[in-house]
C-alpha cells in the first residue's frame, strides 16, 4: 500500500469517527470535503449518507444513491461476499475491516476499489473507498514487463540519478556483471572512455525529461573480464517510481562491428559490396537509378539482380517513406553528410525496415563520380519486437479511449473479427451476430464501390477518413464517419481497425436546418417589408426589399453602422429601442426617418426581436416604408382643417345672427328662426361626420 493510502486508511477514518460522534456539524463538513469516497450504511444495508467523491466513483448523482442498498454499487461477483461481511458486523461478529472489491458504475464500467469499514455505535457502518483501478492495471503491465524482461534476449536496463536501478538477466549476460554489481554502478562506467562524456551528457538530459535525438546508438563497452564489446542501444524517457528515468535496451553487435572493421580495411567499393556483408548495400546513380546491389539485399527481398538494376531506387520504397527517402538521396548525391534514417523497403513477400547509417561513399569509375554507395542494416526483426511490446498496450489504450464510439476490426478478407458494444448497438445487432460477417454485407449498396476504394487504400498502407452508410438490422440506414487504419504483421496486411461515429441524427438535423434556412430565405426575399439582421451594430443580413428601400447594395450596407442610415433627430430613440429589445424588454419601435444612399429622407415604421444568429446574439428587424402614407395623412389633415374653416365659420356666424334676430322679434317669426337654426345644426352634424368618419349622415 502506498503512503497516501496508508494515511487515508489508518489516520483519516479514526479522525472521521471522532468528528462524527456527537459533533454533527463538524462531521458533516468533514464528510463533504473528504478527499476519498465515504458512505454510511444502516443495519438494513441501505445507504443513509454519501459524499460527492462516492458519487464520482459510481457515476450516480447523490439523490440516486441515498436510500439504495449498498450492493447496487457492487459487481454481482462480489455482492454475496460483501453482504456476508455486513451481516457479521451487524451481529457483532468478526469481519474483515479492509479488503478489495469491484465497484459497478452507472455506465456499467467496473472499477477496482480498496475499502476500509468501521462499525459505529448506532449499529451502522462508515467506510472509505479508494479507486485502485489504475494501480491494478499498472501492476498487470508491470508483471508483463517483468516476465518479458526475464525471457528476452535483449538486455533491458533502467537508470535514474546516474545509477542503474533495474537490469534484466540479458544485461548481466552481456556485461558479465551480476545484478548486485550493476546496481552499484553509474550507467556510463561500462562505456569506453572516448564515448563516456557524450553518453553521460545525453543520459543526464534524458533523466531531466529532455528529448534527445536520435534515441539509439552503437556503443563500445567493457565487460567484467575486460573485453571490449559493441552494443546497439535504444533509449526512452520514462517515469520510474514517481521520478524521471531512462529505459534502455542493448543488443550485442560485437561480431557485426568486427566484420565491418575488417571490411573497412579493403578497397572501398569491394568492401561495401562484399557478398557476406550483413547490411544492404546499393549504388545509386545521379539519375536516381540503381547501378548495383549486393546479394544480401537480393536474398532478403527476393528480387533478382535483373529486376533491380536500372530501376529507380524509389520504386522499392514504401509510399509513405518516398518523400523522406528522396530528400535523403538528394543530400547523398551532393556528397553531404547525412544523418541515420529508417526507410521501409518493399520486398517481394514483405516490407523490410532498413536502418541506413550516417554518411555515404561517393563511387568513381575511371576517375569520374558515377553515384553514391549507401549502406543499411535490416532491422525488421528488431522493429517487430519493439512493435510487439507496444501492441497489447496500444490496442488496449485505443479500445478504452474510443469505447464510446463504434470500433470494428476486420481481417484481410474484410470479415469482422471484433466489434465493440457501441458499434453493435448502433446497428441493432448483438456483437456475436456481427462476428464473421463480411463488412460489405452491412454496407448500403450505393456505398459498396466507395468502401472498396477505401479498403484498397489501407492495403497500400494508408489511413483514411470518410463517410459511409450502413444497413441496421431492422433495415434502416445509418450514416457513419469512419476513421480507419491498416493493420500489418511481419510486413503483411492483416486487416483494418476503424472507429465509427454514428452521425445519422446529426445528418437529419442538418437537412432539416437546411430546409428551414431555405424557407426563411424565401420568405425574407419575397417579403414586401424590409427585413434585416444586426449584430454588434453592423448589418449581417438584408433582404431585397430593405436594399430597395435604402438604395444600398449588400456590400455597401455591411460596411456601415445601422444608425448611420437613421435621421440624426431620430437616431437616439432608435438606438435606445434596439438596445432595450436586446435586453429582453417589450418595446415598440417608434416611427422614424431614414436616409437613403442618395440623401433622400423617407419615413418608416418597424418592429424587432432579439435572436441568436450564427451562435451570437443578434437583432432581427422588420421595416415598412410609410412615406406615401405619411403624405396622404398630411393631405387629409389639411383637407379637414380647410373644411372646418370654410364650413364651420360661416355656420357659426349664421347661428349668431339668428340668435340676435330672435331677441328682437316675437311670435311666428321667432319660431321660423328657431327652425332655421335647427337646420344649421343639422348641417354641422353632417359635416362633422364627413370630416371625422367619412360618412354622410347626421
Amino acid at each position: 500500500m502506498s503512503l497516501d493510502s496508508f494515511l487515508l486508511f489508518n489516520l483519516f477514518i479514526p479522525t472521521l469517527l471522532l468528528s462524527y460522534v456527537g459533533k454533527w456539524e463538524l462531521y458533516k463538513q468533514f464528510f463533504e470535503e473528504s478527499p476519498v469516497a465515504l458512505t454510511v450504511v444502516e443495519e438494513n444495508g441501505l445507504i443513509s449518507y454519501a459524499n460527492k467523491k462516492f458519487a464520482e466513483l459510481t457515476g450516480y448523482e447523490l439523490y440516486e444513491i441515498i436510500g439504495e442498498h449498498f450492493t447496487k454499487f457492487v459487481a454481482p461477483e462480489d455482492r454475496q461476499r460483501m453482504e456476508e461481511y455486513h451481516r457479521k458486523r451487524m451481529e457483532g461478529k468478526e469481519a474483515p475491516e479492509e479488503y478489495e472489491y469491484r465497484c459497478l458504475r452507472k455506465d456499467g464500467e467496473i472499477r477496482y476499489v480498496r475499502i476500509k469499514v468501521i462499525r459505529l455505535p448506532e449499529n451502522r457502518t462508515i467506510s472509505c473507498k479508494i479507486d485502485i483501478t489504475e494501480e491494478k492495471k499498472a501492476k498487470e503491465i508491470e508483471n508483463v514487463f517483468e516476465k518479458m524482461a526475464r525471457t528476452t534476449m535483449t538486455a533491458l536496463f533502467i537508470y535514474q540519478d546516474d545509477y542503474f536501478v533495474y537490469v534484466n538477466p540479458a544485461m548481466e549476460k552481456i556485461t558479465g556483471y551480476n545484478k548486485d554489481e550493476l546496481l552499484k554502478m553509474r550507467f556510463w562506467e561500462l562505456i569506453r572512455e572516448d564515448y563516456r562524456k557524450e553518453i553521460m551528457e545525453k543520459g543526464r538530459k534524458r533523466q531531466r525529461g529532455e528529448a534527445v535525438e536520435p534515441g539509439f546508438c552503437e556503443l563500445p563497452i567493457y565487460s567484467k573480464d575486460g573485453k571490449e564489446k559493441w552494443v546497439f542501444c535504444t533509449f526512452a524517457n520514462i517515469t520510474y517510481k514517481g521520478k524521471p528515468a531512462v529505459l534502455g535496451t542493448a543488443i550485442d553487435i560485437t561480431e557485426k562491428k568486427r566484420s565491418e572493421e575488417e571490411i573497412k580495411e579493403r578497397e572501398r567499393r569491394f568492401e561495401f559490396l562484399y557478398q557476406n556483408s550483413p547490411v544492404f548495400n546499393v549504388i545509386i546513380g545521379f539519375d536516381g537509378k540503381i547501378i548495383d546491389i549486393n546479394d544480401n539485399f537480393l536474398k532478403a527481398t527476393g528480387y533478382t539482380k535483373e529486376e533491380v538494376v536500372g530501376k529507380p531506387a524509389l520504386d522499392f520504397v514504401a509510399d509513405y517513406h518516398k518523400k523522406k527517402a528522396w530528400e535523403q538521396l538528394q543530400k547523398d548525391l551532393k556528397g553531404e553528410r547525412t544523418p541515420p534514417v529508417e526507410i521501409d523497403i518493399i520486398g517481394k513477400k514483405k516490407i523490410h525496415t532498413v536502418y541506413f547509417r550516417e554518411g555515404n561513399v561517393m563511387v568513381y569509375e575511371k576517375g569520374k563520380p558515377i553515384g553514391v554507395l549507401i549502406s543499411g542494416v535490416d532491422i525488421t526483426e528488431r522493429k517487430q519486437m519493439e512493435e510487439a511490446l507496444k501492441e497489447s498496450e496500444e490496442k488496449y489504450r485505443t479500445l478504452v479511449e474510443l469505447s464510446q464510439e463504434g470500433i470494428c476490426i476486420d481481417d484481410e478478407n474484410e470479415r469482422i473479427v471484433f466489434v465493440n458494444e457501441a458499434f453493435a448497438k448502433a446497428l441493432g445487432y448483438k456483437k456475436e451476430e456481427l462476428l464473421g460477417k463480411n463488412i460489405f454485407d452491412i454496407v448500403h449498396k450505393e456505398d459498396i464501390e466507395k468502401l472498396k476504394e477505401e479498403v484498397e487504400k489501407r492495403r497500400k498502407g494508408k489511413a483514411s477518413k470518410y463517410e459511409i452508410r450502413f444497413l441496421a438490422k431492422d433495415g434502416s440506414t445509418k450514416t457513419f464517419i469512419i476513421s480507419a487504419i491498416p493493420l500489418y504483421k511481419n510486413g503483411k496486411f492483416m486487416g483494418s481497425l476503424s472507429v465509427n461515429l454514428d452521425i445519422t441524427e446529426r445528418k437529419a438535423a442538418e437537412e432539416k436546418l437546411a430546409e428551414s434556412e431555405a424557407l426563411y430565405r424565401a420568405i425574407a426575399e419575397y417579403s414586401q417589408s424590409g427585413i434585416f439582421i444586426l449584430q454588434e451594430g453592423k448589418f449581417k443580413f438584408a433582404n431585397t426589399k430593405f436594399l430597395e428601400y435604402t438604395g444600398y447594395t449588400i456590400e455597401d450596407i455591411e460596411k456601415i453602422n445601422y444608425w448611420e442610415i437613421v435621421h440624426e433627430k431620430d437616431r437616439a430613440k432608435i438606438i435606445n429601442a434596439v438596445e432595450a429589445i436586446m435586453e429582453g424588454q417589450d418595446v415598440n419601435v417608434p416611427e422614424f426617418r431614414y436616409i437613403k444612399k442618395d440623401g433622400t429622407i423617407r419615413w418608416a415604421v418597424g418592429t424587432g426581436t432579439a435572436i441568436e444568429y450564427k451562435g451570437k446574439p443578434a437583432f432581427l428587424g422588420v421595416m415598412t416604408d410609410i412615406t406615401e402614407l405619411k403624405e396622404m395623412y398630411e393631405k387629409e389633415k389639411k383637407f379637414i382643417e380647410d373644411t372646418s374653416h370654410y364650413f364651420f365659420n360661416p355656420l357659426c356666424i349664421a347661428k349668431g345672427y339668428i340668435e340676435l334676430a330672435k331677441s328682437r322679434i316675437n311670435g311666428e317669426e321667432k319660431i321660423m328662426l328657431e327652425k332655421a337654426k335647427e337646420a344649421i345644426l343639422r348641417i354641422e352634424r353632417v359635416v362633422k361626420n364627413i370630416i371625422s368618419k367619412g360618412e354622410i349622415h347626421e
